[in-house]
């Protein structure tokens, strides 16, 4: 049997009108291609019908007419350069809404971030401080206005709970306004406020008083409304208005003084009371107040009597008195203050 013909022994119509050689012989007869395909129809009968169909096809493409493009050869590549630019910028605003998206989610969670920390902020202790010669004044969540004096602090719980009486706790020296928040007739615990000092403990409604927590020894000056004194020891006393609670932790011991609202809250006003006051209790202001180290090379100085009233902008002023009282010399270095007798 004739090799070329067995291969196509299982074709169909599809295969020969795949066939390269099939499709040049319908195209353009030659006696030989003529021969070969009708001994191909007698060896195989039921090919005829498979060669008559794809014959049928390729004349019918081959009827077809040829559509040609009114462009020219430029026109067609100038447009296929357009076509490539507007893909190329589709393709960069879909890499710019991609990018602004990955932003906006950033931005997103960024907000959200600095939400939740701000939130969180509001939680925990806060604390605020008055440095060297500085005066500040604090207004806490409840509306209470605190004025802290130099190198003094004040520490708080940021959520109070609607509860529990209010708390802080205080060093140093410093003029509290509380806000009254107790409805009349009805008093509650949380319309307490207390303020932790050292071993005592505060407690007030709306009250004014001044605290001032100096080397070992608090003093309590009630200048309006009432306020209740407490301590680790046993001590409880309730203050009246002009009333000063005075404590020496070392000793444990405490005292009441009458108060001179004016000279309690001189310092308030930029002024260092110094009526019937040593040059020891000046160096004390200077340094608590200040942060300086003061010498004195004749400790006789230190019993030194004043008395008036000291408008403060700086520690100058106060060494400008003290210089000029007692005819003494006062050297400065850095943080030190040396006084030395003339």
């Amino acid at each position: 049997m004739n090799s070329r013909l067995s291969k196509y022994k299982g074709f169909k119509a599809v295969d020969f009108f795949a066939d390269d050689y099939f499709i040049r012989t319908a195209l353009q007869h030659n006696e030989v291609a003529d021969s070969f395909w009708s001994e191909l129809g007698n060896q195989y009968p039921s090919l005829v019908a498979e060669m008559e169909l794809a014959r049928i096809w390729i004349q019918l493409i081959r009827g077809q007419a040829t559509t040609e493009s009114s462009m020219s050869s430029a026109q067609r590549w100038a447009n296929i350069q357009t076509q490539i630019q507007v893909y190329e910028k589709k393709q960069k605003q879909r890499l710019l809404i991609r990018k602004m998206l990955r932003w906006t989610a950033s931005a997103a969670a960024l907000l959200l971030f600095g939400m939740l920390s701000y939130e969180i902020s509001q939680f925990g202790p806060k604390a605020a401080n008055a440095a060297f010669g500085e005066r500040r004044e604090i207004t806490l969540p409840d509306s209470s206005i605190i004025t802290l004096n130099s190198n003094s602090r004040l520490s708080y719980q940021r959520n109070w709970k609607t509860d529990k009486p209010r708390e802080v706790w205080f060093e140093g020296e410093g003029m509290f306004e509380v806000k009254h928040t107790a409805i009349k007739n009805r008093l509650r615990e949380n319309d307490f406020f207390v303020v932790h000092v050292g071993k005592l403990s505060l407690t007030v409604l709306g009250t004014k008083f001044n605290i001032k927590d100096r080397r070992g020894r608090i003093e309590v000056a009630l200048l309006e409304g009432s306020l209740r004194v407490q301590g680790e020891k046993g001590e409880d006393r309730v203050l009246a208005p002009g009333e000063t609670f005075i404590y020496d932790e070392s000793a444990e011991t405490n005292q009441i003084a009458k108060n001179d609202t004016d000279k309690v809250l001189s310092w308030t006003r930029g002024e260092l009371s110094i009526e019937h006051s040593s040059l020891a209790n000046i160096i004390s202001v200077l340094e608590d107040n200040y942060g300086y180290q003061v010498v004195v090379q004749d400790p006789a100085l230190l019993n030194k009597r004043f008395t008036g009233v000291i408008p403060v902008k700086g520690i100058d002023d106060i060494l400008f008195v003290i210089k000029h009282t007692m005819n003494v010399n006062i050297e400065v270095k850095n943080k030190q203050i040396v006084i030395k007798p003339n």
